[in-house]
């Protein structure tokens, strides 16, 4: 049974797609008026392709916003990425975070990404890269794991 859900979406990637559903939903107006104004095959075919668009755009949109970090009972997981995106709390010895909030004209896009090193019990550490997220979102994660497991597992 699902917990809580955070969801884990940059602000950038928010606006972009956000440009880009009005771009489509722009030019399915243009397609219309084309289409209502000649009916001829090359807007019929305009017409079909930015019906094809807007399918595309609402399935984008929708993966892009379902992505985040689920809390069960017993584990959580990450949604956004294909493997090793399942966690046991009994299974974590440690959890460090981190992101870099430092003014810096020099640094690019990857060095403001959030990571979480999670260490498991055989020693394996795996590090998931969630990307350019906000401080609020990796504060939301912090919180919501204490309350699963101990609160000196978890640094950064």
């Amino acid at each position: 049974m699902k917990k809580k859900f955070i969801r884990i979406i940059s602000p950038i990637t928010l606006v972009v797609i956000a440009l880009l559903d009005i771009a489509v939903t722009g030019f399915a107006v243009f397609s219309v008026i084309k289409i209502l104004e000649a009916q001829n095959l090359y807007a019929i075919f305009f017409g079909a392709l930015e019906l094809l668009a807007i399918v595309v755009a609402v399935l984008v949109t929708k993966e892009t916003v379902s992505n985040g970090i689920a809390f069960y009972e017993d584990r959580f997981e990450f949604t956004g990425i294909d493997d090793n995106n399942v966690f046991s709390y009994s299974d974590i010895t440690e959890v460090e975070t981190y992101k870099d909030t430092k003014a810096s004209l020099k640094k690019n896009f990857i060095d403001r990404q959030t990571l979480i090193m999670i260490t498991l019990n055989d020693e394996t550490v795996t590090t998931v890269n969630l990307g350019l997220t906000s401080k609020k979102a990796l504060t939301e994660f912090k919180t919501e794991l204490k309350k699963h497991i101990s609160e000196d597992i978890i640094k950064g």
